[in-house]
C-alpha cells in the first residue's frame, strides 16, 4: 500500500465478502489499523476454473480481475494481507496448494523462495515485460538462477519526501537534512514502520548507496543518531496511509518522509502538495506476481501472471480510488487521460531530457531490502527505541 506497514493481525477464512473501498473506508473512519487488518474477497460467479491469490488490496478489485475471470470462465478467489510478515504466516498456516500465485514485496521473495514455496519463471513467457521501465525488465531482487525470475513486477512507488508547499520550498525538499530545521520541530509525520524509515536515515547518512540495508554495525549506529536526532521534530506516527494524510490537511504536520502523499492530497483538492526524492536517494518499495510451487492450477495462475503484467490492467491497479502507486509497464499512459498521466508524473522531466519524471524518481531510488549484516531484530530495536523516545 503507499504506507507499506509489516505487521500481524487476527486471520480470517475464505469467504468473507469486502471491498477495497469498504476496506479503506473502516480504516479512514477508525483513524487505526485495527479495523483494516485484513481483507477476504471472494467473487462468487460460477465458472469453470478456479484460483486462489495471497496479496495485498487492490488486485482483487473489479477493474482490476474482471476481464481476466470472464476471458478464461474462473473466479479468483482473493485472501489479502497487510505486510510481508502477515503474508508469511498466512502461507505457513494455510495447508500445500491453497494459494496458486502470491503478491509479494520484492525483498521479501527471497524469504518465500528460501522455503521452496516458488517456481522460477521464464521471462521469454512475459512479452509484457518489453514494455517495462528496464530497471524493472530484469530486476536484480527477483532474479532467479539459469536466466529465470521468481517473480513478475506488478506495481511500485517510493518512500521519499511530502510536504506541504506553504512550508517546505523546493530547494528544502532536495535533502533529508531539511526535516531538522527548526521551523519543523513538531511538524513531521512518520510512518511507523522500521525498515523504509531506517533504509532513508542510512542515505540520509550515506547518501546514494544501492544498498543502504547493507551496512556495518558502525554505520547502524550512526543511522541511529541521525533518528534520534529527527525525534524532537515528529509529532505523529501513523500506521495508516490516512493517518499521515489527515495530519497534513490539518497541518498538524507539514512533512512526511513518505512518498507520493500528494497524489492523494491533490486528487481530493488540496494543491498546496508536492512530494520528490530526496538528491541523497531514497526507498523505493515494489510488489510483483509469483507462481506457487504447490498450485494446483499451474496453468491458470501464469495466465493471471501475464495479465498483471499488461498495461491495461496496471493503469487500474495503480489508479484506484482508495490508493495510488506506480505502474512498472509504462504503457500504462495509453489508458490514463492528460489529467492522470500528469499527477502521475508519466510526463517530460524538464530537468532530464528525454526522461519522464517517473522514471527520474526511479533512478534516484533504490529497492527497499532487508537487514544484510544484522538481524531484523537488531533494527527493530533501534527503531522502537527512537520512537519511544522523548525526543
Amino acid at each position: 500500500m503507499a504506507t507499506r506497514k509489516q505487521g500481524v493481525t487476527p486471520i480470517r477464512s475464505f469467504g468473507a465478502k469486502t471491498t477495497r473501498r469498504g476496506f479503506l473506508g473502516a480504516a479512514t473512519a477508525a483513524g487505526v489499523a485495527a479495523s483494516s487488518g485484513l481483507t477476504i474477497f471472494s467473487r462468487t460467479a460460477h465458472a469453470a476454473g478456479r484460483m486462489r491469490v495471497l496479496c495485498w488490496p487492490g488486485y482483487e478489485e473489479k477493474p482490476v480481475i474482471e476481464e481476466f475471470e470472464q476471458k478464461n470462465d474462473c473466479k479468483v478467489e482473493f485472501k489479502t494481507y497487510i505486510g510481508g510478515e502477515q503474508m508469511l504466516q498466512f502461507f505457513a498456516q494455510s495447508p500445500k496448494g491453497t494459494f496458486d500465485a502470491i503478491i509479494s514485496d520484492a525483498e521479501y521473495v527471497q524469504k518465500l523462495t528460501a522455503q521452496k514455496a516458488l517456481d522460477p519463471l521464464k521471462p521469454a513467457d512475459f512479452p509484457n515485460l518489453a514494455d517495462y521501465h528496464p530497471k524493472y525488465r530484469d530486476f536484480a531482487p527477483l532474479r532467479a538462477p539459469d536466466s529465470k525470475m521468481w517473480a513478475v513486477p506488478t506495481r511500485f512507488s517510493f518512500y521519499g519526501l511530502s510536504y506541504n508547499t506553504k512550508y517546505m520550498t523546493e530547494e528544502e525538499a532536495k535533502t533529508w537534512n531539511s526535516l531538522f530545521l527548526p521551523k519543523y520541530k513538531g511538524k513531521v509525520a512518520l510512518f511507523d514502520w522500521y525498515l523504509p524509515n531506517m533504509s532513508n536515515a542510512s542515505l540520509a547518512v550515506m547518501p546514494n548507496n544501492q544498498t543502504p540495508y547493507d551496512i556495518s554495525d558502525g554505520d547502524l549506529a550512526k543511522v541511529k543518531a541521525w533518528l534520534f536526532k529527527l525525534r524532537p521534530q515528529i509529532s505523529v506516527f501513523s500506521e495508516q496511509n490516512q493517518g499521515l494524510v489527515n495530519a497534513l490537511i490539518n497541518e498538524d504536520a507539514w512533512v512526511t518522509p513518505t512518498g507520493d502523499m500528494e497524489i492523494t492530497l491533490i486528487g481530493a483538492g488540496h494543491k498546496n502538495f508536492a512530494s520528490t526524492v530526496p538528491d541523497e536517494g531514497s526507498i523505493r518499495w515494489s510488489e510483483a506476481a509469483a507462481l506457487c510451487a504447490d498450485s494446483r492450477n499451474k496453468e491458470l495462475a501464469l495466465k493471471w501472471i501475464e495479465y498483471m503484467s499488461g498495461a491495461r490492467v496496471q493503469s487500474e491497479l495503480v489508479y484506484t480510488k482508495g490508493f495510488k502507486a506506480r505502474a512498472p509497464n509504462m504503457k500504462v499512459t495509453k489508458f490514463w487521460n492528460e489529467e492522470q498521466t500528469k499527477l502521475m508524473s508519466y510526463v517530460p522531466d524538464p530537468k532530464n531530457p528525454g526522461k519522464m519524471l517517473v522514471e527520474t524518481l526511479i533512478d534516484k531510488s533504490v529497492p527497499r531490502g532487508l537487514p544484510v549484516k544484522q538481524p531484523d531484530k537488531a533494527w527493530i530495536a533501534i527503531y522502537n527505541e527512537f520512537k519511544t523516545s522523548k525526543g
